[in-house]
């Protein structure tokens, strides 16, 4: 069970602080998700949802730590967030360029 406890501490870490959630509640919502999949399977799907666009963008549209596991949110794959083009005129560009020199 010191696992499950590391694991549960590890995760809640992990999680965007303004939404995280502590406690017995989450803790045992935490151990009903690692009976459907596994500890890889979760902190990788929180890891993705964290890089995704929605939650980049719209921070309070990310769901409580305890919403994300009732509602099994680690099924779910949100879009990747489109790379930034480069928004630099060519002159900024190139004195950018040469700044990088010294």
């Amino acid at each position: 069970m010191i696992e499950r406890d590391a694991q549960f501490t590890e995760f809640v870490n992990a999680y965007p602080a303004a939404r995280r959630q502590r406690g017995y509640i989450a803790e045992q919502m935490f151990l009903l998700a690692l009976d459907k999949c596994s500890y890889e399977v979760l902190i990788t799907a929180l890891e993705q949802h964290k890089r995704s666009e929605q939650w980049q963008r719209e921070p309070r549209f990310i769901p409580s730590l305890l919403t994300w596991l009732q509602q099994e949110h680690w099924i779910r794959v949100l879009p990747e967030p489109e790379a930034a083009p480069n928004r630099r005129t060519p002159f900024e560009q190139a004195r950018h360029d040469g700044l990088k020199k010294w």
